[in-house]
């Protein structure tokens, strides 16, 4: 570990409603990384439902935080992409009434240690959020390859923080 790394695991922290259908998108990537001996022998993993700030003990002293979410874009369902860090601007459209990235900066604000705290989002885009409670067969396969992302991502050395 580095100097001056804090001192916990990565969190692969999960968001959103599994009951409003493709919103459900994080709870599952998480559900599938769950199920993986290689993930869970080098970080933790959580499903904090729609709200983030319940999660803020959680992301004490971790050196990177993972979060995974669903992100309302027509046109662009089962596509996954990543963003580090700066994520509010590209938040616009949002299932919960703070969203995700308004949330972290709040905590940002009252956390000073989150500075020095990374933040990967893994965004699949979903075409909307409503019922039913079953993930769309295209949001289905993007949580797969989202999942397989983020094995990738704590493979890589000089990725993590800690390395």
């Amino acid at each position: 570990m580095r100097a001056g790394a804090q001192d916990k695991r990565p969190l692969i922290l999960g968001l959103g409603n599994s009951l409003m259908g493709d919103d459900g998108a994080g709870a599952r990537v998480v559900e599938l990384l769950n199920a993986d001996p290689a993930v869970t022998a080098c970080a933790d993993l959580e499903w904090a439902g729609t709200d983030l700030l319940r999660s803020a003990s959680q992301l004490e002293g971790r050196d990177w935080v993972i979060l995974v979410d669903a992100l309302e874009s027509a046109g662009q369902t089962g596509q996954v992409s990543v963003v580090e860090d700066r994520f509010a601007e590209e938040r616009r459209q949002q299932a919960h009434w703070l969203s995700a990235a308004q949330a972290l900066e709040l905590l940002r604000g009252v956390m000073p240690a989150l500075a020095r705290t990374r933040f990967t989002w893994v965004l699949v885009h979903v075409g909307a959020v409503r019922t039913p409670a079953s993930l769309s067969a295209e949001v289905e396969a993007a949580t797969i390859q989202a999942a397989g992302l983020i094995r990738a991502l704590l493979d890589q050395p000089g990725r993590r923080p800690a390395d």
